[in-house]
Formats: C-alpha cells, sequence, structure tokens
C-alpha cells in the first residue's frame, strides 16, 4: 500500500461519514440494478444469477475493498476475480437452459465496478456509470428493436457521425490559423459534429417518443448545447417531410432557444454576477412571451405530430459543413470588427457574434465587466447578441427549412425577438 492509500486509510478512520456515504452511494446503485435484473427476470420466466439483494452485495464488496485499502489496487482486482468466477460459473451452470444472453452476469461485473469507484470518491461518476445501466437494461425491447428497424442509409449515417467524431476530429490539429489566428481546425470541425450530433439525437429522440415528446426532448438537449446548431440541423431536417410535420420540429428549435435564455442568464452570473440586475429582465421577458409562443404552437401540432412520417435522415453532413463555413467566416468579421472599429467594435463584435454562439461573448464581456467594464455596456453587449442570434436563428430557419418549420420558428422567436427588443427600450438597457 502506497503512503497516500494509508494516509487516505487514516482519514477514513478518522472520518467515518465519508466511508459510510461512499458506501451508501455503492449500495443504492447496485441495488437499483439489481431491481431492474429481478423484474426483468421475474418477466421472462428465467432463473435468477443475482438480483436485488446480490447486485448491492456485488457493489458494496467492491466499494468495501477501495475503502480499506484507501487504493484500486492488487485486493480490489482479486476481489473482481471473484465476483467474475460466480458470474461464470453461474453461466455455465444455467447453459443448458434456453438463456444465451450473458446480460445479467456483465451486469454483475460492471455493477462490482461501479462500487469501487464510488469506493474511490468519484461518486458522480458512480452515479452516472450505475444508472447509465439502469437505463440500458429496462430499454432492452426498444434498444433491440431500434436497429433492427434501422434502413441501409441510417445505419451508414451512423457510421459517418462515428468518423467524424473519433476519427477525423482527433487528428485536426488544435492550433490557430489565419488573420489573428481565428481559425482552429478543431473547433470548427468541432461545430460540424454538434450540428450533426444534435440531428443525430432529434432523429433518436422522435424514434423513442414521438415527434411531440421527443421533439421536446431535443429543444432541451439542444439549448443545453447549442441552440443555433439545433435550429440549423432541425430546419434540414424538416425539408421532405409530410404537411404539418415540420410544427413539432419548430417547437423543439423554439424550446432549445428558451433554454439558451435560461443558459445565459447563468453563465453571466457566474462570471459577472453585477451583470444580471440589467440583464436579467430581458432575458426574462423574452423567455416569458417565448414560452407563451410554444405553448400556442403546442397545442397545433398535437394533431400534426400524429400524421406525420417521422424524421427520414439522421442528420445531412452537407448543411452541417456549409454552417460550419459561416461559423469560421463570422470568427473572422468579428475579429476585424473588434481591431477596426475601435469604441462601436464590442457592439460590433456582440452582434456578429451572436451569428453563431453567445456563449463566448456572454462569458468575454461578463468577465470584463468583473475588471472594470462599466456594467451597462457589457449588458447591452451581451443583449445585442443575443437579439442577433434570435434573429440569425429565424433566418436559418427561413432559409432551409420546410414551410411549416419556417412558420412556427418565425411565431416563437419572432414573438421573443419583439419582447427583447421592448424590454431594451423600457429598461434603458444600451452598450
Amino acid at each position: 500500500m502506497t503512503a497516500s492509500a494509508v494516509n487516505q486509510a487514516i482519514d477514513f478512520v478518522t472520518h467515518p461519514g465519508i466511508a459510510l456515504l461512499r458506501l451508501l452511494v455503492a449500495g443504492l446503485l447496485g441495488g437499483l440494478i439489481g431491481m431492474e435484473r429481478e423484474r426483468a427476470a421475474h418477466e421472462s420466466g428465467e432463473e435468477m444469477f443475482a438480483g436485488v439483494r446480490t447486485f448491492p452485495l456485488f457493489a458494496l464488496l467492491g466499494a468495501s475493498l477501495t475503502v480499506v485499502t484507501g487504493e484500486m489496487g492488487a485486493a480490489v482486482v482479486a476481489g473482481f476475480l471473484a465476483v467474475t468466477a460466480l458470474a461464470v460459473a453461474a453461466y455455465w451452470r444455467t447453459s443448458s437452459s434456453e438463456r444465451a444472453g450473458t446480460t445479467t452476469e456483465v451486469a454483475a461485473l460492471v455493477t462490482y465496478w461501479v462500487g469501487a469507484i464510488a469506493g474511490a470518491g468519484a461518486l458522480l461518476l458512480a452515479a452516472a456509470i450505475g444508472i447509465t445501466i439502469a437505463i440500458l437494461l429496462a430499454a432492452k425491447e426498444r434498444l433491440e428493436a431500434f436497429p433492427q428497424a434501422m434502413s441501409r442509409e441510417e445505419l451508414r449515417a451512423t457510421l459517418t457521425l462515428a468518423v467524424l467524431a473519433a476519427v477525423i476530429l482527433p487528428l485536426l490539429p488544435d492550433r490557430s490559423y489565419g488573420p489573428w489566428g481565428v481559425w482552429n481546425p478543431r473547433a470548427i470541425w468541432i461545430v460540424v459534429v454538434l450540428v450533426c450530433g444534435l440531428s443525430f439525437a432529434a432523429f433518436l429522440a422522435v424514434r423513442f417518443w414521438g415527434e411531440r415528446r421527443g421533439g421536446y426532448v431535443t429543444g432541451l438537449l439542444g439549448g443545453l448545447a447549442s441552440s443555433t446548431a439545433l435550429t440549423v440541423s432541425l430546419a434540414s431536417q424538416s425539408q421532405g417531410l409530410p404537411q404539418g410535420a415540420g410544427t413539432p420540429l419548430a417547437v423543439g428549435a423554439g424550446l432549445a432557444s428558451t433554454v439558451m435564455l435560461v443558459r445565459v442568464a447563468v453563465l453571466a452570473g457566474i462570471a459577472g454576477p453585477a451583470v444580471l440586475p440589467r440583464l436579467g429582465p430581458v432575458l426574462g421577458a423574452m423567455a416569458v412571451v417565448g414560452i407563451v409562443a410554444i405553448a400556442v404552437l403546442a397545442r397545433r401540432s398535437q394533431a400534426s405530430a400524429a400524421k406525420g412520417a417521422g424524421l427520414q435522415n439522421p442528420f445531412q453532413l452537407r448543411e452541417a459543413i456549409r454552417f460550419g463555413i459561416v461559423f469560421g467566416l463570422v470568427l473572422l468579421v468579428v475579429e476585424a470588427a473588434r481591431h477596426y472599429l475601435g469604441s462601436w467594435g464590442i457592439v460590433a463584435a456582440s452582434l456578429l457574434a451572436g451569428f453563431v454562439d453567445v456563449d463566448a461573448i456572454t462569458l468575454s464581456l461578463s468577465g470584463l465587466s468583473a475588471r472594470g467594464m462599466p456594467v451597462e455596456t457589457a449588458a447591452g453587449g451581451i443583449v445585442a447578441a443575443v437579439l442577433a442570434n434570435t434573429a440569425a436563428k429565424m433566418g436559418y430557419a427561413a432559409w432551409r427549412g420546410s414551410p411549416e418549420y419556417k412558420r412556427g420558428v418565425g411565431l416563437i422567436l419572432g414573438a421573443t425577438l419583439v419582447a427583447g427588443l421592448i424590454a431594451i427600450v423600457v429598461l434603458g438597457v444600451r452598450p
């Protein structure tokens, strides 16, 4: 045992609450997985290898060995080998039955390591892995049906996305090129992958939850990642859909933009809390009006969602690359505005930056407000970026979206944009 491991073991002795918390988390995660396995066994009539009592024991074994030794060393590996031997013996004992899968045995091995991770103190990681395992096990029917229902084109698109994210992205240089070093090949390609990934997420959500609920899930996730990229990807997805089927996608795009307003407020509050009193009312007015417009459009989409045929293509690579090119050009123009427009550079840069992203300008101006920039200037610049981003997404929807998608996004974001303009006039928020 290393010196650090000894010190950690001593800490557990002097602070038993830490060890108990880690053991508790491990036991709960093991119990969650065990409940799912026992439910599945009862439904299928299979002979159970492990259930709601045994899985927590696996997790607690891994956690206790890590807690006692203070490291993931030989004792933890030995415990894993013991669990593996037990799982193999259980499989061979039941191999004569009609059961052909090894899911429960593999789940037992992973549960042991979830417990070991919790015992090492990485509670969030252990919880994320454990909950993901339980979800994968519970969604067996849907997961198995999905690849069987995939067309050759959809499978090709899935493999293409894997190549874009796992093969091409790591090979691109992570350094700056071009005027003022504004072009980073890896950063620009991440935008392309993001557009494709959000389109693929929308495709999966609609397949699993239907057009209406799938659109809501996509909007929430897209708003946390990039509402601009999601608006672009859904615009390309809406092409070729039956009449009325683009409306649920417009609801998802509008929901993503509303979530984006909340994200901007959170980022500004972290980087420069003094900006929030001037920025918050504008964002709040836009969010409230946006939610009302989403509710109105969602009521209209209930009938059309039942008639829609669903998304046909996981994503369109050409549209994603086109947006990546636009993203690179806007970066260049933003930097040029900062260099050549003097005192108006902040306003121009904020407006131009909003065409592709609001996070960077929000963090930049909020941070500068904490270091001496007038709060009014920072808040005005962020508001300008948000309004420009809202207008840009309306333009993207009108450029590449279906008629229903254009009208839906125009209704939601148009109302949001008007609310923002009225708010800055009433509240006097100007750069």
